[in-house]
């Protein structure tokens, strides 16, 4: 079943569904970090995936967050609402973090050409100076945190990251990194280092384009792009054997310079005949998403600007619906440099000798296919919980940064989510506490986050106390939350017989990949 459309602008991780309880996660990735929303739950145990009501609690959660968030401390971990909405009570507990982490590869396992591993540059080098997006944000380079920023408008770039999965960014990283130059593709500029080892990837740069996307601009459209991008795709697909998967004006703008359009996000990209589950998830074909009928359904979109487009699957649509001329009419808002006419003449050119040329069965039938080893398997076990590494007293990589709302205007925020006149200090404790820690084992982590061998009162008082709203943040009362139910209920199955026994006493049921809304903000 579909995610809801609109979440304000958090991501779902999963939830958890009580007789009176309803648990979702969410994340925030303004601050990034997980909330963990607890609502009433009128309707019992889990209802089926076909409930038309389904994702309301989630919806409700998401509209709880968003009003209550800059009115809780700024370390919350989780809420409870009553059936209004209304805020009961805020938990600041560390041990219950919910939010998802990952250990991270070194940069030698990805196996990086020469002269794209050289090219490097460590996360609490980059100064933010604008969140674009969730997992994507405005830097500059700084030489050092003691040196003011440059203010050359050209010291700008986008880093990409994942805060809980390596595999997410596996692909794009090996993919940007073997494209040879193009003019019209935006390419990797530097590969990211945590701080900690200042080994491990935790992300990459590109170069920052200024002037937004097409679908922020909406600027003028030029035949000219619409050639480019033609023979853009063409490359891609027939030089290199890769098939993009989302072209669409979000991944589309300009360069001001050049004047030439620019393709990029390739995070959906795969190679054609690699297309796999595994080690290759993120790398494969996603239905019906080929890169003609994306050129296609762009074009139509930009010019008539059909609202039955304004979010579309592209896997969804049959290409056919946009070949008819007919339809082809050009919205009172939008500019060409040429008529319709010619618009749709090039194109359909274009989409029939594609259509009519052979199909590629692999990429290393392209002359320049791209090849790069598979991600190794241990990936699959390096995600944990924060909450796991901070009770065991382990170190491991911060992301939660200060809200937008809080952020201090006179000085500088990094990447790590510190302020650079705290980075050396963060540094220098992260390694001491590195260097006295032994290697952690998950059977240690696990044991250390579950409070083994400290008494029941013990993991109960460190677990599960919260702030009652009415109380005020400084008097240091605190209350626990409403006890989870913890006797196991049966669901009486179809035939009258009592099913397996529902567990109710666990934390909120999670999600292995994060589904965000594309918006940034929580308004």
């Amino acid at each position: 079943m579909a995610l809801p459309p609109d979440l304000r602008g958090f991501g779902f991780e999963g939830h958890g569904i009580m007789e009176t309880t309803h648990d979702v996660s969410l994340y925030d990735s303004d601050t990034r970090r997980t909330i963990l929303v607890t609502l009433p739950n009128p309707r019992g145990l889990t209802p089926p995936d076909d409930d038309p009501e389904f994702w309301l609690p989630t919806e409700k959660a998401a509209d709880a967050l968003t009003i209550h968030l800059e009115h809780v401390p700024p370390d919350t971990v989780a809420i409870e609402v009553d059936e209004m909405g209304k805020l009961l009570s805020f938990c600041t507990d560390p041990a219950r973090d919910l939010s998802s982490s990952t250990d991270n590869l070194d940069i030698e396992e990805y196996q990086l050409p020469p002269l794209v591993a050289d090219r490097t540059i460590r996360r609490s080098e980059l100064i933010e100076v604008r969140r674009l997006a969730p997992n994507a944000d405005l830097v500059s380079y700084a030489p050092s945190l003691s040196r003011p920023p440059s203010n050359e408008d050209r010291n700008r770039y986008v880093f990409k990251y994942s805060t809980a999965s390596v595999v997410a960014s596996w692909g794009e990283i090996q993919m940007l990194a073997r494209l040879p130059p193009h003019p019209n593709i935006v390419l990797l500029d530097r590969v990211v280092l945590d701080e900690m080892t200042g080994s491990q990837v935790v992300g990459f740069t590109t170069r920052y384009i200024a002037g937004g996307t097409l679908k922020e601009s909406r600027r003028p459209f030029k035949l000219k792009w619409l050639r480019q991008l033609m023979q853009t795709v063409d490359d891609l697909n027939f030089k290199h054997g890769i098939i993009h998967q989302d072209i669409a004006d979000r991944n589309l703008m300009v360069d001001p310079d050049t004047d030439m359009i620019l393709l990029f996000d390739f995070n959906f990209a795969y190679r054609v005949g690699v297309s796999k589950g595994g080690s290759k998830m993120h790398e494969r074909k996603r239905g019906e998403r080929d890169d003609v009928k994306g050129v296609l359904v762009f074009l139509y979109e930009f010019i008539t600007r059909d609202p039955i487009l304004e979010r579309y699957a592209l896997d969804l649509l049959d290409e056919k619906d946009y070949k008819d001329p007919g339809k082809w009419v050009k919205h009172p808002d939008v500019e060409l440099d040429d008529d319709v006419a010619e618009f749709y003449f090039e194109l359909m050119t274009w989409v029939r000798q594609r259509r009519a040329g052979k199909q590629m069965a692999h990429h290393t039938e392209a002359p320049e296919h791209l090849d790069w080893p598979d991600i190794p398997e241990k990936t699959e076990t390096m995600g944990y919980m924060a909450c796991e590494r901070r009770v065991a007293g382990l170190p491991f990589l911060e992301w939660q940064r200060p809200s937008l709302a809080t952020l201090d205007p006179t000085r500088r925020i990094l990447a790590t989510g510190r302020y650079a006149d705290e980075e050396e200090a963060a540094q220098k404790a992260k390694a001491a506490a590195a260097a006295k820690a032994p290697s952690p084992s998950a059977t240690a982590i696990k044991a250390a986050a579950a409070g083994k061998g400290a008494s029941s009162k013990e993991r109960d008082e460190r677990l599960g106390t919260t702030k009652n709203i009415d109380e005020t943040v400084s008097d240091g009362v605190r209350r626990k939350l409403r006890p989870r139910q913890t006797k196991p209920t049966k669901r009486k199955q179809g035939d009258g017989d009592a099913g397996a026994a529902v567990a109710v006493d666990g934390p909120a049921k999670r999600r292995t990949s994060r589904q965000s809304s594309p918006a940034l903000s929580r308004g």
